[in-house]
């Protein structure tokens, strides 16, 4: 083999050997960055800040309930049984639409319209004890809530005073858990203690009732209709109805197809417009048939008859 041969051989041999080593460097010098980088991620991961949270802040974030706004409620119409009831009366029904009967406007008390204002609070002593009931011409109730419709027409000469007095004990003997209300019908009108509102027996309304009472007058006829209607339709400021309505007259005008049915319609009103309450009749020495439609009216609307016969009462 000559010399040029073994000389080619050695070159090959040479480069042979210094691509492998090269090659075994770079391997080395790449596995050991490799190596340097992940070791540099993994200290810096250990090493770094960790997020931290007292316990007090989780035991509050855990125990906190979710914030929710408050949900806005519209307040339900007060459209009770009760207030329907209301309603019907404010559309000023008169015994014309229902009876075909002429209505006859009221004339209310100037000086006991404006009765309605603030109220004394009232307050009982141990040793007070109170009246179980109402009492007018020996007509008793427990209730307390009371309508007195008086006749003072013309014909009631020479008895008015003493249903002017019988009307002022009454009411003066009523405490003030205790309410009431007064109709006076005569002259073809309706004078009244109020606007249409039951009044409390507080002793401001009291004394304004007795000068009330004192200052009616004896005129006219007996419209006797339309003060049984103005009676079931009072109310106190919750919309009840009187429990009692005391009805007290000497007799009635009417013809005699009327008087046939009178009681009726009385009876309808009461249990159209007010049928919680009773009508207590009281007869101031009436005629036989005016007694007979006294009698009808309370059995019909649940009360009693209590007639007047002697100047004793």
């Amino acid at each position: 083999m000559n010399q040029r041969t073994v000389s080619a051989r050695r070159n090959r041999g040479v480069t042979f050997w210094a691509w492998t080593v090269s090659i075994a460097v770079h391997l080395i010098a790449l596995t050991a960055l490799g190596v340097v980088r992940f070791s540099q991620s993994n200290t810096q991961a250990r090493n770094g800040p960790i997020p931290t949270a007292k316990v007090s802040q989780i035991k509050k974030l855990v125990q906190a309930s979710p914030t929710v706004p408050k949900p806005k409620i519209k307040k339900p119409p007060l459209v009770t049984r009760t207030g329907r009831f209301i309603r019907k009366i404010n559309r000023n029904l008169t015994t014309n639409q229902i009876f075909d009967t002429a209505k006859l406007s009221p004339q209310s008390s100037a000086h006991l319209a404006n009765s309605s204002g603030p109220q004394k609070v009232f307050s009982l002593t141990d040793n007070t004890i109170l009246p179980k009931g109402i009492e007018f011409f020996g007509s008793w109730t427990e209730q307390r809530k009371v309508c007195y419709v008086v006749d003072c027409s013309g014909s009631m000469q020479g008895t008015l005073g003493q249903v002017r007095k019988k009307l002022t004990e009454s009411i003066e003997k009523l405490q003030p858990d205790q309410y009431f209300y007064i109709i006076f019908f005569g002259n073809d009108r309706l004078c009244e203690s109020g606007t249409g509102r039951l009044l409390r027996a507080t002793p401001r309304n009291k004394s304004a009732a007795y000068d009330f009472i004192d200052s009616v007058q004896l005129a006219g006829r007996t419209n006797a209709l339309a003060a049984l209607e103005r009676a079931v339709q009072i109310r106190d400021d919750f919309g009840v109805s009187p429990s009692v309505i005391y009805f007290l007259t000497d007799g009635f005008e009417l013809t005699t197809e009327d008087e046939m049915r009178f009681p009726q319609k009385i009876a309808n009103l009461q249990r159209r417009f007010a049928p919680t309450s009773k009508i207590n009749t009281i007869g101031f020495w009436p005629q036989a048939n005016d007694r007979r439609l006294l009698e009808a009216i309370a059995k019909q609307t649940g009360g009693e008859f209590v007639l007047v016969a002697d100047s004793d009462t």
